[in-house]
């Protein structure tokens, strides 16, 4: 099994993904392996914590965009909602929902840095 067919059993459409790359599975492989980098980059937590909703909403919308481009559709939804909740100005929400996220994230970045 690799990368691909891994990311589909966490739920990644990427099905769709590869439509939205033309069926060039290597530029999509490799646009997926620059995601840990990115979600580094971007950190959410430390802005939710530090008091900082503006900052943790530019953060968890710019990784909602970029993991809605490689289809990881459930990791896409948490980020959806975190940036509506924070949008709404609930930021204990917001925190709480992302904790949730954290597992799937961390699952889906533990797959694509097995293959780099």
């Amino acid at each position: 099994m690799g990368m691909i067919d891994e990311l589909k059993a966490l739920g990644a459409d990427t099905d769709d993904a590869l439509t939205r790359f033309m069926g060039n599975t290597e530029l999509f492989e490799r646009m997926l392996k620059k995601l840990p980098k990115v979600v580094e980059e971007a950190p959410v937590m430390p802005y939710l914590k530090s008091g900082d909703p503006d900052m943790a909403m530019t953060n968890a919308h710019t990784l909602k965009g970029v993991i809605g481009n490689l289809s990881l559709t459930p990791l896409y939804n948490g980020y959806a909602e975190v940036v509506d909740l924070l949008r709404d100005e609930k930021p204990e929400k917001a925190a709480a929902q992302f904790e949730k996220t954290l597992s799937l994230q961390n699952d889906i970045l533990e797959c694509i840095k097995k293959y780099m």
